[in-house]
């Protein structure tokens, strides 16, 4: 089979240089007959540029502008200007003057004066010139040239005004001279243009006798004729110079054949050898040299065939706050980590179990047989308790935890794709509760992950549906009760299967990644909404995955010019807990929204880890005290004292404060004595619609609210 598969190559390969040799011939022959008919057409429109060059030449004359426009043509200074120059560069061989009504008023043709008067003898082609640009050759002074039959042959003709070269025209206003000038097609012309433009044997035929030849069109759209030429066939010159080489090219692929055919048994040996090699390679993890995942796949393959009753545990474990490391020290340093973790994590893996490295941050440990889900119970709690302490790569210290999903399982119950996808669903439950955590899969996660998916589906639909509105919660100045601004609130009111709470689908939105939609809906509609009610300043919430986006202040920048909101009546409300987790891209953010006009409110403050420094770090404009805390002035001391302690240290700070979640006249008052700038809640209006908003100011004359005078909204569920 080796030698047959052998003398079939070289009859396939003897072929195919022979078809290749054959082919690149053709193809260079049919190159050069195209280049050479590009040359040919460009030394057609080289000539007709050249007759208009020479009608400008000598038309655009002071000298002839003189002669011409005299009552008299002097005939022998016109001889000696031009009827001789037939001699002097073989540039034309035809000169004639035309007056306004295009009528022949003197002429030379080849050395001799011409006594032909009539303009038919130029043929079809100048009198299409001259209909078609009468005009402008009059008016506009151009110069037109082009192809035409005389009654001496096919010749180039370029006609125009004689006029001066400064000043206007010395002549009646209807009176003109029109220079004609002709060369006709020659032997000595086509030598010429043949020798220029590199065309061989160049000649003129009433009718196209080969393909190597392009047709000359007049003015008047008629075929002359044709120009031929000789083909120069490079390809087939330049296969017969390479026939000795194409021999040698041969008969050395025929001793490469032989040769492969002689190495092919020791081949087929180490061919054999490289498969059982590279299966072992497709099984491991370049990186962690950990198993991978089609390893961890195929071994559960075989456990099921040798017991499909058997309890198998599959753990998954995912690192948190990998990707900031990745982003922050680099890539090298993430590949430390890994190898570093997976050295770490096998240590601790019990017997018989398999630790294998799915891809990107994510482990995953398989344990079979007798208490299979307590052994993946312990070493889940190990890797936990390894993750307690920082990881020292060189002189970095790095702090990271893990969320980890565990289910176990016979293969009798499920298959191994749903086992996998039930160790990963707790896993993901785990990241949402709070990371650095071991969650065990059971049969509500399922449930809450479908309905997670069910929601991410809706949110997509919804967007592309128009169900989603903003709502708008008014902020009052807390000393005149007057209507200062508006907070948007995202509310979605015409979902199919019913309204859904905010906190519900934004943060399932943030998880899979649509809140960059949804935020960037909500910021223009909302300028849209607004933009009338220039008195209104408005605060929009901005998610951490917005705000970690290095794209989000150009959104913001877009959004603004598209609905010319001015940037000054935009405030942006940022949470604490993801300025403290990003200094330093939620510092360079700021500053960057700061510098196009936009204000920047601290939300939700008192609920973190609220620092007097990083207030001053980040130069916030104003202070958005939370509900949990403004809403227990009145009943709590406690709380009381923190408000007016936050209140202090805001206006020292020259920030603005704005208090949350108000809901009585107490509330009002003692938050209002304590010093806040702007008051937000319940007592004085429920989120609302724009045409309640709008209606409310419309009711009101859109004047100053008096003291304990509440704002009317709609009824709304949730907040």
């Amino acid at each position: 089979m080796i030698f047959l598969s052998g003398v079939g190559l070289i009859f396939s390969v003897v072929t195919l240089l022979y078809l290749s040799l054959n082919l690149i011939s053709s193809k260079t022959n049919e190159i050069d007959e195209h280049r050479t008919a590009l040359s040919v057409n460009g030394a057609i429109q080289t000539t007709v540029n050249k007759m208009s060059a020479l009608v400008i030449d000598n038309a655009v004359w002071d000298d002839a502008a003189r002669e011409l426009y005299r009552p008299t043509l002097n005939e022998s200074w016109l001889y000696s200007t031009w009827g001789t120059g037939f001699k002097v560069g073989n540039l034309y061989d035809g000169t004639f003057i035309l007056d306004e009504h295009f009528h022949v008023l003197w002429g030379a043709f080849r050395g001799a004066t011409a006594s032909e008067k009539r303009l038919d003898f130029f043929g079809e082609g100048l009198g299409a010139i001259i209909r078609q640009h009468a005009g402008s050759l009059r008016d506009k002074q151009v110069v037109y040239s082009g192809l035409t039959r005389t009654r001496e042959g096919v010749a180039f003709v370029a006609i125009g005004l004689v006029r001066p070269v400064t000043g206007p025209l010395q002549a009646g206003e209807r009176t003109r001279r029109y220079l004609l000038l002709t060369r006709h097609v020659n032997p000595g012309l086509l030598r010429e243009l043949g020798e220029t433009f590199q065309a061989s044997d160049l000649t003129f035929t009433a009718q196209k006798t080969s393909p190597a030849s392009v047709p000359l069109q007049s003015a008047a759209g008629e075929t002359l004729g044709y120009l031929h030429w000789r083909p120069m066939q490079p390809g087939a010159e330049a296969a017969k110079a390479s026939s000795g080489n194409f021999i040698q090219i041969v008969i050395t692929a025929v001793g490469l054949i032989l040769l492969f055919i002689l190495f092919s048994s020791v081949g087929l040996y180490r061919l054999a050898r490289g498969e059982k090699r590279a299966r072992e390679v497709a099984r491991l993890d370049w990186l962690s040299r950990l198993p991978n995942r089609r390893a961890l796949i195929e071994r559960m393959a075989q456990s099921s065939q040798r017991a499909e009753s058997e309890v198998i545990s599959v753990v998954f474990v995912d690192l948190d706050g990998f990707k900031d490391v990745n982003d922050i020290y680099g890539h090298d340093t993430g590949d430390q980590l890994i190898v570093t973790l997976a050295d770490a994590f096998r240590q601790h893996v019990p017997e018989g179990g398999m630790l294998a490295r799915m891809g990107g941050d994510e482990f995953a440990m398989l344990q079979e047989g007798d208490a299979a889900h307590e052994k993946a119970v312990v070493w889940a709690n190990k890797v936990l308790e390894s993750l307690n302490a920082p990881v020292r790569l060189g002189e970095r210290v790095i702090h990271l935890s893990a969320s980890i999903g565990i289910a176990s399982g016979s293969l009798q119950d499920c298959t191994s794709k749903e086992l996998f996808r039930r160790a990963d669903i707790a896993m993901y439950h785990a990241k949402l509760n709070g990371k650095g955590r071991v969650m065990h899969y059971d049969g509500e996660l399922n449930r809450v992950r479908e309905f997670q998916l069910r929601v991410e589906n809706e949110i997509r639909s919804g967007l592309e549906r128009d169900e989603f509105e903003v709502w708008y919660q008014p902020i009052v100045d807390a000393c005149s009760g007057k209507m200062a601004g508006v907070e948007a609130l995202m509310r979605w009111p015409r979902r199919p299967a019913g309204p859904l709470p905010p906190d519900t689908f934004i943060g399932i939105a943030e998880t899979c990644g649509l809140i960059h939609a949804l935020g960037e809906f909500v910021l223009r509609r909302a300028c849209r909404d607004l933009q009338p009610l220039y008195d209104l300043k408005l605060s929009v919430n901005i998610s951490p995955a917005q705000f970690r986006d290095p794209e989000f202040e150009n959104k913001v920048a877009h959004g603004l010019r598209e609905n010319h909101f001015p940037a000054a009546r935009l405030q942006l409300e940022v949470t604490e807990t993801y300025v403290l987790e990003n200094p330093e891209r939620a510092a360079a953010a700021i500053a960057n929204l700061k510098s196009f006009g936009t204000a920047i409110a601290l939300d939700d403050f008192g609920t973190g880890y609220s620092s007097i420094g990083y207030l001053r770090r980040f130069n916030f404009d104003t202070i958005k005290i939370d509900k949990s805390l403004a809403g227990r002035v009145d009943s709590d001391p406690q709380a009381a004292a923190l408000v007016s302690g936050t209140i202090r240290i805001a206006t020292a700070l020259g920030m603005a404060v704005t208090a949350e979640g108000v809901e009585n006249a107490q509330q009002k008052r003692l938050l209002r004595q304590a010093g806040c700038d702007a008051l937000q809640g319940y007592y004085f209006s429920q989120p609302m619609p724009i045409e309640a908003l709008l209606r409310l100011r419309r009711e009101r004359g859109d004047k100053p609210l008096a003291a304990g005078e509440r704002l009317e909204a709609l009824p709304e569920a949730g907040h």
